[in-house]
């Protein structure tokens, strides 16, 4: 896991270009891959064409408090169950990290609990979206969930080891870089306005709201991101 950082990805990302022998791509990710799209679009700028991203992330810090406490105003019941599953001495500090280390302990009947219950509290944050899977984190095999929650908590507990507000301040770099975001309006795990404010700074990006849309997507979401990847394809 030490291997396992955004720094790493990034330069992984880039060998792949290399590798392949590709002179600039179009980048397309949603999620905490935006977060990965605009790390490498922002230290290679020469090599992006176009980028299209969805439900819009940058891994602030202050997205992840907002996700794992600030959220807990709309399912009270529910966070404190997600927090109850975190030694006490944790819960009012670093919930997040508290579950990373957790996730490293060398017991599977901790690591899985610890997995059940973090990903319980994912689909909470989610469930009030109309469109989408009723439980798109714990609905998967059990091996697979664990080792989800453990990458997940890796990069959040360390906040994708990025400087506080890093993406949005590099943003000017996209100039020149035709970018189009697309977020959904009913997004609680990630608010729509990390996409307005990362359209405020990068120039070149349009920015669409998706009214019927959260953090899961929709048809409607989908006819946007298709749209937009048919049209730079033109290009």
């Amino acid at each position: 896991m030490s291997l396992n950082t955004t720094n790493h990805l990034v330069g992984d990302t880039e060998r792949l270009r290399e590798h392949l022998g590709v002179d600039r791509w179009l980048l397309f990710g949603g999620s905490w891959g935006s977060t990965l799209i605009l790390a490498y679009a922002e230290r290679y700028p020469e090599r992006v064409s176009e980028i299209v991203i969805c439900s819009v992330t940058m891994t602030r810090r202050s997205e992840i408090d907002w996700l794992y406490r600030g959220v807990a105003r709309f399912f009270p019941e529910e966070w404190h169950k997600f927090r109850a599953g975190v030694p006490e001495g944790d819960r009012n500090r670093d919930i997040v990290g508290a579950y990373a280390s957790l996730m490293e302990d060398p017991s599977p009947d901790i690591r899985t609990r610890a997995a059940i219950k973090w990903c319980t509290w994912e689909d909470t944050v989610l469930s009030l979206e109309p469109n989408g899977n009723l439980h798109p984190y714990s609905d998967r095999p059990l091996p697979d969930l664990v080792a989800f929650v453990r990458i997940t908590t890796h990069y959040f507990s360390n906040a994708a080891w990025l400087e506080e507000g890093a993406l949005l301040t590099g943003a000017p770099r996209l100039a020149g870089i035709p970018g189009v975001l697309i977020h959904g309006r009913l997004d609680l795990s990630s608010p729509v306005t990390t996409a307005w404010e990362l359209a405020r700074a990068w120039p070149d990006a349009q920015l669409i709201v998706v009214a019927d849309s959260g953090h899961k997507g929709s048809d409607s979401m989908n006819e946007h991101v298709f749209g937009a990847l048919e049209r730079f394809a033109d290009r």
